[in-house]
């Protein structure tokens, strides 16, 4: 009984850690075009059409490769954050989770490993 507890309060403490850094990064590199809450900030977009995104295998994977690699749109190129760490940028997804009140299985750093060292150009990342 104590080890689950013990276990659980560890856990609790790794996803409130996770959800501050994912703010923090947020806050950083994503809010000046996206605005605070993913509303978007003229001309760049909000991301509340996303939301679906975070439910399937597709949209998982092209919102992770759209942080590895850019990706370009109407409003210019979004660069990507490969300097990021695997962590980061599953705690920044998680966040913007959280922003657009989406309840889906939370990205976890193995997410964006499998997707790392494709080299993918910002045009080629085409949502599903």
């Amino acid at each position: 009984m104590k080890k689950a507890l013990v276990l659980a309060l560890l856990l609790g403490l790794f996803a409130q850690g996770q959800a501050v850094q994912g703010e923090a990064l947020w806050k950083r590199l994503c809010a000046q075009c996206h605005g605070g809450r993913a509303q978007g900030a003229r001309p760049y977009p909000g991301l509340e059409a996303a939301a679906p995104l975070f439910r399937t295998p597709e949209g998982r994977r092209y919102l992770v490769l759209v942080l590895l690699y850019g990706k370009r749109g109407e409003a210019g190129l979004m660069p990507g954050f490969p300097q990021l760490d695997d962590e980061e940028l599953a705690a920044l997804l998680n966040h913007l989770m959280a922003l657009l009140k989406v309840r889906a299985e939370p990205f976890n750093p193995e997410d964006i490993k499998r997707e790392r060292g494709q080299n993918l150009a910002p045009d080629r990342i085409q949502r599903p």
